[in-house]
């Protein structure tokens, strides 16, 4: 009897898609960070995938996100929770994916876009973009005359000239933006990164309207060999044709022409196989 409902456990666990089973109880009052399985046999997860566990023999249930990948036959892997349960969830409670992102995650495909951005010369305040007639340079000394701002209606050829990637015409996600910075500037000498979406007219000259997908404030060490990092989960949906801008802006109280900017930036992106 104890063989014929350990076999029955096992096809619900299957078919509840559960990739394992605590090994310690989850206290509220302590949350962990880090959760152990049983070796996860599925398909690999990336940062930001849900996960879901259910109280062994009660009613509670927590949601958390996964801070770290999950692969092949992975027994531990690090996570957030999105809340706090009512009460103990004890060991060996079900780990378990969510049916929909388990699917939309099984035929997801990914895509990766390269940026280098570099800039010297400047001593104003306003949003730079890349140099359009070197845009292989990663130069950004072309200025806005503007400090850009979320909604602001600009030139329709903002998408040929100073665009770094058209968004594909199927739905497409910008999954991770991933930064390493560097600067050469001193004290107060901060600056800002940042990322922008911008519809394009094709056939036509109207403008249009950029929106905001992020931005990345580094402040000046003072450094030349400090390394900013930012490795961001955005999950940011994009138009179907659209432009991706990034520009970049002095923003600390200290503007020096001579001082040098480096960034290297990668997007991921993310599809749905049909």
């Amino acid at each position: 009897m104890k063989l014929q409902a350990l076999k029955h456990n096992q096809i619900f666990d299957k078919l509840r898609k559960v990739v394992g089973r605590t090994s310690s109880a989850i206290d509220p009052s302590s949350m962990p960070t880090r959760i152990t399985c049983a070796p996860w046999s599925g398909p690999k997860l990336p940062i930001g995938a849900k996960i879901r566990i259910d109280g062994k023999g009660t009613w509670l249930s927590v949601v958390a996100t996964l801070t770290g990948t999950l692969t092949t036959n992975q027994t531990t892997f690090n996570v957030t929770f999105q809340q706090t349960p009512l009460g103990i969830l004890p060991t060996d409670s079900p780990i378990v994916i969510d049916e929909v992102g388990y699917h939309q995650r099984k035929f997801k495909s990914y895509f990766v876009e390269h940026i280098h951005l570099f800039e010297t010369g400047s001593t104003h305040g306003n949003d730079l973009l890349i140099n359009s007639q070197e845009p292989g340079g990663g130069k950004y000394n072309h200025n806005a005359g503007t400090t850009l701002s979320d909604g602001s209606a600009y030139s329709n050829n903002w998408g040929t000239k100073f665009s770094v990637m058209n968004v594909p015409d199927y739905n497409c996600i910008l999954e991770r933006v991933i930064v390493r910075a560097s600067s050469n500037g001193t004290t107060n000498e901060d600056w800002r990164l940042t990322l922008w979406e911008k519809p394009v007219n094709n056939n036509a000259a109207t403008s249009s309207q950029i929106s905001l997908i992020n931005t990345y404030d580094f402040i000046s060490q003072g450094n030349a060999s400090y390394v900013h990092h930012f490795d961001d989960n955005i999950e940011y949906e994009l138009g179907s044709g659209n432009a991706i801008i990034p520009s970049f802006r002095k923003t600390g109280t200290k503007q020096t022409s001579s001082t040098k900017h480096y960034a290297d930036i990668t997007l991921i992106f993310s599809f749905l196989q049909p």
